[in-house]
């Protein structure tokens, strides 16, 4: 498989909600206004407890006759069961439906969607497709104009069962071109970059996933508070680190200054060398305030030298 190609990355979590009233009730649950939400239009967003904490991060993709949750693996036996608790007279189902589909991400150099082009999204930002043999979802998540494929388990569609030949289940090589890509594009995975511990400002990514003028929601007291407080203390990052050839990473890694911990390392992977020969690693640190100015250079005490490339 060429880079160009893209990545097979198998099951991810998919929450189905069917009904009239499931957009609304997701839309009570995270920080996006949700409400409008169209057939072909898809959102980033955080999902919430009742205390503001982020127990889910992903994208909603509404369709015709069904809205998605779209996130990491893993998380559908917690999810589902809270958004259910919030259906009262609603008029909303909600389900898990992971094991239906194998997730494929393609670039927009794929020659499979260059060939496919015209039957895909067509300026919206989710579909189905084939079919309905496939759910397309446009994400940023190795960049501009990067795809989401969902295979439905044993499709019939012949264009769309191509993909498992094109994108072959990720071998090391392939795992670090994937990471390295979602990192530069700063797309946070949830369990590995944040977790329920997480307040959805520390990630940084406000302008693309919080709606400040929203109605009421879940956890929506502590979003505020923290929008009039104007700051966090600590924050999500994408850093450089140059290290000695010995280095490994091993998540997560904290990060010593002076005998003080400034934060630490929730994703990471080489990128090539530094000018003066050392290994340079990209990834994602979530670090304390005082330490996010993109540019900043640290010289850590393990000999490793720190440096800010943006906030997210």
């Amino acid at each position: 498989m060429s880079l160009a190609e893209g990545f097979s990355i198998g099951q991810l979590t998919v929450i189905e909600l069917t009904g009239v009233d499931r957009n609304k009730i997701l839309n009570n649950l995270c920080t996006q206004d949700l409400r409008a939400l169209e057939p072909g239009q898809s959102k980033e967003t955080f999902m919430l407890d009742v205390k503001g904490r982020t127990i889910s991060h992903g994208v909603v993709a509404c369709l015709d006759s069904r809205t998605l949750w779209i996130s990491s693996p893993g998380q559908a036996q917690r999810l589902v069961p809270h958004i259910d608790r919030y259906i009262i007279r609603e008029d909303a189902v909600v389900r898990d439906a992971s094991e239906e589909f194998q997730a494929y991400l393609l670039s927009p150099d794929s020659s499979w969607l260059q060939t496919h082009s015209a039957a895909l999204l067509d300026a919206k930002g989710c579909s189905d497709g084939f079919g309905k043999q496939a759910v397309i979802v446009s994400v940023p998540w190795l960049g501009p104009r990067t795809l989401l494929v969902l295979a439905t388990t044993g499709t019939q569609s012949p264009e769309v069962a191509h993909l498992a030949s094109l994108c072959q289940p990720s071998d090391t090589q392939e795992r670090t071109d994937w990471e390295l890509l979602r990192i530069q594009s700063f797309w946070p995975w949830y369990g590995v970059d944040i977790d329920e511990r997480n307040l959805p400002q520390e990630i940084g990514i406000d302008a693309r996933a919080i709606s400040f003028n929203k109605g009421c929601y879940l956890g929506q007291e502590t979003v505020a508070r923290l929008d009039a407080l104007g700051q966090v203390q600590k924050q999500l990052v994408r850093i450089e680190l140059q290290t000695d050839s010995a280095w490994e990473f091993h998540r997560p890694t904290e990060l010593l200054l002076n005998g003080k911990s400034i934060g630490s390392i929730t994703s990471a992977t080489q990128s090539g060398s530094s000018p003066n020969d050392k290994p340079l690693w990209v990834g994602l640190a979530l670090l304390r305030r005082g330490y996010l100015e993109p540019a900043s250079r640290f010289d850590l005490d393990e000999g490793m030298v720190l440096g800010i490339c943006s906030k997210g």
